[in-house]
């Protein structure tokens, strides 16, 4: 089968879940292309924060109309501690991806999202929350995001809809909307980053021309489907997603150990 129609499958099916569930999309994406073992590290994580920064222009925007009790500041000081930790993040991958073998740096992201997707889903049984007494500690959660996304390439979805869950009593339903416009913000300083040091030319961007149209139709998926479930429903497809991902970083774990 073509990488084309394998890539597109791949991410028609995470953008979909990620506008409908806040996952954002790359931590589908990344781990199942690391799975197929086409392309590089490095070439992986910009197809997939690509594709992820597209569909989450197009659900953030859509969410956001319909949505008229959006905190904005909320949104604005997330969103800018993600922006300034996206530059971080990118900057710290491409050091690892010059300095060591890219089986080291799968190995690397694979425990480090097995480690915070099995905390993120522990947790999500539980509907406690720290409300936080000053919002202004918003800018630095926001700064962890995006590190942690733009290190990964994931986009951080489901670890930015656990924190909005934890930290600002929101249901998943309301994370799931924050968590877009933190990612739109991360990825689009990480692609920004990339832009400046490295320039695009260096990767195959020519399967983008397919994905970002892709991307864009799974968020389109996606945002008519959060409109129509309930709260409990995207919980449910947020947990089962976790899961799968968790048990496709662990094989990817195995064999990153077994081709260094």
């Amino acid at each position: 089968m073509s990488v084309y129609i394998l890539y597109s499958i791949t991410v028609l099916m995470a953008t979909t879940l990620g506008a409908c569930a806040g996952l954002g999309g790359g931590v589908i994406i990344k781990p199942v292309l690391d799975l197929m073992n086409v392309h590089d590290v490095a070439t992986i994580s910009f197809l997939s924060t690509s594709s992820v920064f597209a569909m989450a222009i197009y659900s953030s925007v859509s969410q956001l109309k319909r949505n008229t009790n959006f905190n904005y500041k909320i949104a604005f000081l997330v969103g800018s501690g993600s922006a300034i930790g996206g530059i971080i993040g990118s900057k710290i991958f491409s050091l690892a991806v010059i300095s060591v073998p890219d089986q080291i740096v799968k190995f690397v992201q694979a425990v480090l999202l097995i480690m915070l997707l099995s905390y993120v889903l522990i947790n999500s049984k539980h509907t406690t929350s720290i409300r936080l007494k000053n919002q202004n500690y918003s800018v630095f959660i926001g700064f962890l995001l995006g590190v942690t996304s733009s290190f990964l390439g994931i986009g951080g979805g489901p670890i930015n809809v656990a924190v909005f869950v934890m930290f600002f009593s929101m249901n998943f339903k309301e994370a799931s909307i924050y968590s877009l416009v933190t990612i739109l913000c991360s990825q689009a300083t990480n692609l920004l980053t990339i832009y400046i040091t490295t320039g695009f030319s260096v990767y195959d961007y020519s399967l983008l021309f397919v994905l970002i149209p892709v991307a864009l139709l799974g968020g389109y998926i996606g945002v008519r489907i959060n409109k129509k479930i309930s709260n409990e429903s995207v919980k449910k497809v947020f947990n089962v997603s976790i899961l799968v991902i968790i048990l496709i970083n662990i094989y990817n774990a195995i064999q990153a150990i077994i081709n260094i």
